[in-house]
């Protein structure tokens, strides 16, 4: 009998639905797992909604909030009435006397303000204000489903995406402009894209951003998406701004571009625990510091010894010296100083719901490298809701120092740009020191796009399996049981053609490589076997049938 993936999956799309630990995370949910979506009763605008749930005691009254919902609120209006357009109306021409010119510039004038909010939405704000909150309410109110007619995503997710699929359209050689062609299949699926924390830190990601917005625009998506920074200060000190400002001028035309002033951080808000729930340790003695932090992950993982594995991610590996139980123990110099970045951060969270990083130094601007990468880490953890401990040598607040009075112009420009980048670091590691935080659900990546890095069609080492059964073996008990069993296949089902559909066929088929294929009412998978048949099995349910 054919069966349908449920229990492991229904928990499975729970964890990957950002709306509801979002709206706890921000400090503007009352309750616990709220899924937005599910409150949201007939054709509610975004304003709506929010003011329903701030009478029911789910939501809190903000006015800063409530302004940004009726900026949204006319975005979801265009997005609800399929007139998503671009373009600016043509000026008229009748500029040859006095009156004519008056009346073409009257006329431009009024498109150009008809034109602003075809684009969508730019809201930007301090951090903690709820920028994410609002964006979330916002998504919940939209037809569609998620994924086909809207897309949200944190931003860092979104460039890695397109990072991936603008290399497999050019290898594919069926264009020599991939980004165009990009964006008509990210049209074709997407009618109203949200990014959350939008920023560009590179000059890669700047020049794609450029031409990927103007061609979305061009083909009617709806850009909503949330930012610390006003549009002006995208970028700031950057290499080849004078390429980006077009773009920086288009998103100022297009979108509506609101500031959240608000004096509150939500972050700061959350309720801290006791000594069982500390997250920082900071000052005393360096040793004792990495004792605590090595004795609270071994007892998190229900582990004697933390082992090594590695992760495949986009073709290369990237080792892990110390790992079990869904955690991973990582040295900062292994995090920060090596070469890693967001997809590395962003695979480590897809597979461990905990981290731990030791020996973390003070920072300054005499190695903005080490700033940056971890103010990246500290970004992906937070998006995916992974648990983060930190034995550190001094508090969130007084770890960055700026640089000093004698550094260069372009080293003082550069340091001001990390300090407002710090400002929001500091607000999330606060945050994720809270009791909500640390009850929140974990948020990973999807699996399939896990299983797709490892490259599941060529022999994958033993060490690489051990980290792909960090991702599945939920309930930590050493054995994929039968629902986590139909949860890999369901991913590898996904990846293969699409469908999530998992077949008595697949599942007896598992279990003959770990020749215990009678024990159809029983069927697991032990550590040890996966690690040894694991390659096997997968590649088994990956044939066409």
């Amino acid at each position: 009998m054919a069966r349908a993936m449920v229990g492991g999956l229904a928990v499975s799309r729970a964890w990957t639905r950002g709306a509801s630990t979002a709206a706890t995370a921000t400090g503007t949910a009352l309750g616990s797992g709220i899924d937005f979506k599910k409150r949201v009763v007939g054709d509610e605008t975004p304003s709506a909604f929010h003011a329903r749930l701030v009478r029911e005691g789910v939501a809190r009254a903000d006015d800063a909030q409530a302004m940004a919902l009726e900026v949204l609120d006319d975005v979801y209006a265009r997005a609800r009435a399929g007139r998503a357009a671009s373009g600016v109306m043509a000026e008229t021409t009748a500029w040859r006397t006095l009156a004519g010119w008056l009346r073409a510039e009257t006329t431009r004038r009024t498109a150009d303000e008809r034109d602003r909010g075809r684009g969508g939405a730019y809201v930007h704000g301090g951090p903690g204000s709820g920028k994410t909150f609002v964006m979330d309410l916002f998504y919940a109110t939209l037809e569609g489903k998620d994924g086909v007619e809207k897309r949200r995503e944190h931003f860092h997710s979104f460039m890695i995406d397109t990072h991936t699929r603008l290399h497999k359209l050019k290898d594919s050689g069926s264009s020599s402009d991939t980004v165009r062609v990009y964006a008509k299949e990210l049209a074709r699926e997407t009618r109203v894209l949200c990014l959350d924390e939008f920023q560009i830190v590179d000059v890669a990601d700047a020049m794609i951003i450029r031409r990927l917005l103007e061609n979305l625009w061009e083909e009617g998506v709806l850009l909503v998406t949330t930012s610390n920074r006003h549009p002006d200060e995208l970028y700031k000190n950057g290499l080849n701004r004078s390429q980006f400002l077009p773009c920086i001028d288009e998103i100022k035309h297009r979108c509506i571009v609101h500031e959240m002033a608000s004096e509150r951080d939500y972050r700061l808000t959350g309720a801290r625990g006791g000594d069982d729930h500390v997250t920082w340790k900071s000052g005393g003695d360096e040793s004792e510091r990495e004792l605590w932090l090595m004795e609270r992950l071994k007892t998190l993982a229900g582990e004697r010894q933390l082992k090594p594995l590695q992760i495949a991610i986009s073709g290369r590996i990237v080792h892990v010296r110390r790992a079990g139980g869904g955690i991973a123990h990582f040295d900062f110099q292994e995090l920060c100083d090596s070469a890693l970045g967001a997809a590395d951060y962003t695979a480590l969270a897809s597979i461990f719901n905990t981290i731990g990083v030791g020996h973390v130094p003070i920072l300054g601007a005499d190695r903005f490298d080490l700033v940056r990468r971890f103010i990246t880490f500290v970004d992906v953890m937070y998006e995916h809701k992974v648990k983060v401990f930190i034995s550190a040598a001094a508090s969130p607040q007084t770890m960055y120092r700026s640089s000093d009075a004698t550094a260069t112009s372009s080293r003082k420009d550069a340091a001001r740009d990390e300090e407002f980048a710090w400002d929001r670091t500091v607000s999330r590691l606060m945050e994720m020191q809270t009791k909500e935080f640390q009850e929140a659900a974990w948020n990973p990546k999807a699996g399939s796009w896990l299983l797709e890095q490892a490259r599941v069609t060529e022999v994958l080492p033993a060490q690489v399996l051990r980290s792909l059964w960090q991702r599945y073996d939920r309930n930590r008990d050493n054995v994929l049981d039968e629902t986590e069993l139909e949860d890999l296949i369901a991913d590898l089902n996904h990846l293969r053609s699409g469908h999530r559909h998992v077949s008595e066929e697949q599942l007896d088929a598992v279990m003959s490589i770990v020749s215990r294929q009678s024990e159809k009412q029983n069927r697991y998978i032990t550590r040890d076997e996966f690690e040894l048949y694991g390659h096997r099995a997968m590649l088994e349910c990956m044939r066409d049938r």
